[in-house]
Order: C-alpha cells, then structure tokens, then sequence
C-alpha cells in the first residue's frame, strides 16, 4: 500500500555565513545534510518523509517565481522548521519584507501548531530594516525549540529532535484544527480585542506605513496626509501616486463595518488636495477579513468594471470614471498588512499593470481637478452675490423711488 508522505519545509537562508563570534557556520551543507536524512528516515522500516530544501529544487516554469513556490510549499507542508539566525533574507525591494520573513509568516497564519523555529549563531551581517522588522517580531511573540545552537553538529541533532516531537505532536492532535488557531495569537489576537474604530485606526496607519517605506518622502519634505495619516504618494514607474488609505475592520459582508469606508472616491477633489501634484488618487482598502468579487463591485456601485482576483485581494477600475480601488484580504497585524501591500506591487511588476495603474491615475488626476476648478468656482459665484441680493432685501421701496 503506497504511503502519503509527511511533506517537511526547511526555511532558512541557503548560504554559509559568518556568526558574531567571527566563525564561519555552514548552513548550505547544514541544510543539505538534513534533507539527505530525513529523506531517508524510515518509520516502521517504510520511508515517510519528502523534505523541501529550496537549493535542491529543479528549476521554475516561466509561469512561475521563487517567492510563490516558497509560500506555496509552506502551504502544503505538514510540517515547517524554520532555522533562524537573524537573516531575513532576500527580497526584490528594500522596503520589501524577506523571503524568510515572508515563509515565517505564510507558516504561522496557515498553521502556526505546525511550524517549529530553530536558533542557530546569529549572522555578523550588518542589520538592515529587513533585519530588524525580522527580529522585531520574534521578539514579540515567537518561541523558539529547545536552547541556542552553537554548531552544525547541534543544529543537526536539534532538528531531527524537533522533527520527532512534531511528528508526534501531529499525529495526537491532527491536522484538521489547525487553521482555526492561526489568527488567536499574538498582534493578531490583540487587534481582534479592539472596537472597529480603534482596529480601522492600526489596519490604515499599518497599511499607510508600508506604502511610504516603498517611497519615503525627500529630505526635509513633510509627508502627505500627516495630519489624518490617510494618504501616502508613491513612485511607481517614475510618477507620484497618491494612494488614500482605508480599512474595513471586520468581515466584508458587514455592513457596520463596510459603511465605516462607504464610496470614498466620491471625495476625491479633497483627498488630491493632501498631494496636489499627485496623480490619482487610488484608494487602497484593508479587508480586515477577505473580499470578494461582488463586494468590490458593489463598493463601485455597479458591476461592470474591471475586476481581478488575485494573491493581495481584488483589484478594481472604473474605465469611464479611472476609479483605481485595491481590496487588501485578511490585513490581521501589521505583518499580513504589509506583506498583503508587497504581493500588491509585486502583482503590479509581474502583469506589466504598473504602466495602466500610473496612466489609469493620470487620467482620475485630471477628472478631479476639473471637479476641483467647478467645485471652487461655484463657491465663487454664490460669495459674490450674497451681499448683492442681501443689500437688494434692506432696500425699502421708498429708497428705491428716491
């Protein structure tokens, strides 16, 4: 009878690095040594092991990239043990979370039981923000397996250890349940105690964090929107967008929730005053749970719009009117919120849409300002005749016969 095998995930850096100490830590072999073993660790003298070392992998499809079929294996491994040393790997932008970040995260929220965290020496690299945001939230929350390791020879047996303790830890409690715990811990849990205002408030300031690290303000220059902290300009292809940041702070379907947003491109000749200069704007939502399809038209107020499903949320555009709207899924903590705003430009970069989404902005730019010059001159023409009907009132019909 064929056996399933139990898909195992080691995420980690793939290359040799120097420790604090001034040591060299062999990681590739590490890492290469242990799938080599586990492969061949049998169970009642059957095989039931397939280990995922990325380094070990045959190439990608032309469809693919590296970051999805990391994350996608994540998904379908039963078990993940991240070797941790303080890296966070690479990434395709410096205001980009890293790939280790990225895999850690994927791990915790589609089943935080079955990921395990091995510390290893930590690296002498210099700290970058990556780094930092990396370490930062193992500080808040995570746990780590067993005590520190100093070598591979510890790091090795702490693994196989660590391995035999989650084989058993699945098999007493199941798969099933898993996923029902991924959001009950940590900041996620703390967002989830707090009332919609409150929880909309951290989703937009998260959400609006991420964006600015894309594209920070120059020397000197006040950010947008510093006062409400709801919009942020982004470079994207070379021109300034105006991004205005919203948050829906539970299900989607909500309608308390949904009408705290409400349709809030109808603003939009006073949200371009926060950038004038700007294109756009395009409103980035963050779903505190998902959104679909239906909703995002409904958001709109009519269906037929362009609408694309895709790994961020639901992506949206008006071609009449250039209504740009992002749906962000499951913005949870400011982890899921800033990562859900890298799979949004990486979605960008990847469907060659950065080029429409800029023009789509420059035409919504235009629109608005005429908005704008109406808006003002209307305000104009009712200024200047109020004292001219209010003097025609007080004038009595004897004064007028004079």
């Amino acid at each position: 009878m064929p056996i399933d095998k139990v898909r195992v995930m080691l995420s980690s850096r793939c290359k040799d690095y120097t420790t604090l100490d001034g040591a060299s830590f062999p990681l590739k072999a590490l890492r290469k040594r242990l799938k080599t073993h586990i492969d061949a660790e049998r169970v009642f003298g059957q095989k039931v092991f397939q280990c995922f070392a990325n380094e070990e992998e045959p190439a990608l499809s032309a469809a693919g990239d590296v970051w999805s079929t990391c994350l996608r294996e994540i998904r379908s491994s039963h078990i993940v043990i991240a070797l941790y040393n303080g890296d966070a790997g690479w990434s395709a932008e410096d205001a980009d979370d890293g790939i280790c970040h990225a895999e850690l995260n994927e791990a915790l929220y589609s089943g935080r039981a079955r990921t395990y965290i091995v510390q290893l020496p930590l690296t002498a690299k210099e700290v970058d923000a990556r780094d930092r945001r990396l370490r930062e939230r193992f500080a808040s929350e995570l746990q780590f397996t067993g005590p520190p390791t100093t070598d591979e020879e510890g790091a090795f047996k702490l693994v196989v250890k660590t391995l035999a303790k989650a084989t058993a830890d699945l098999a007493r409690g199941g798969a099933g349940v898993i996923r029902k715990e991924s959001y009950s811990l940590g900041e996620a849990l703390d967002w989830s105690r707090l009332d919609f205002a409150k929880r909309k408030q951290h989703m937009e300031q998260a959400c609006r964090e991420a964006l600015l690290d894309r594209s920070p303000p120059a020397s000197g220059a006040a950010a947008p929107g510093a006062a409400d902290g709801r919009h942020a300009v982004v470079n994207v292809g070379g021109a300034g967008i105006l991004f205005c940041v919203h948050a829906i702070p539970a299900a989607t379907s909500l309608a308390a929730a949904r009408e705290l947003v409400g349709r809030p491109f109808l603003a939009d000749h006073e949200h371009l005053r926060a950038a004038p200069d700007a294109h756009g704007p395009v409103h980035v939502i963050a779903c505190h749970r998902g959104a679909t399809e239906k909703q995002a038209t409904d958001l709109l107020g009519f269906p037929d719009a362009t609408v694309v499903a895709t790994s961020f949320g639901i992506y949206v555009l008006d071609p009449v009117q250039r209504i740009q709207i992002v749906l962000l899924a499951n913005c949870r903590d400011r982890a899921t919120t800033r990562y859900a705003v890298q799979r949004l430009f990486d979605w960008l970069d990847r469907s060659d849409q950065e080029e429409a989404l800029v023009a789509h902005a420059g035409s919504r730019g235009r629109i608005v300002r005429v908005i704008q010059q109406e808006a003002e001159e209307s305000g104009i023409a009712e200024a200047s005749t109020r004292p001219a009907r209010a003097i025609k009132s007080t004038r009595s019909p004897a004064a007028t016969k004079g």
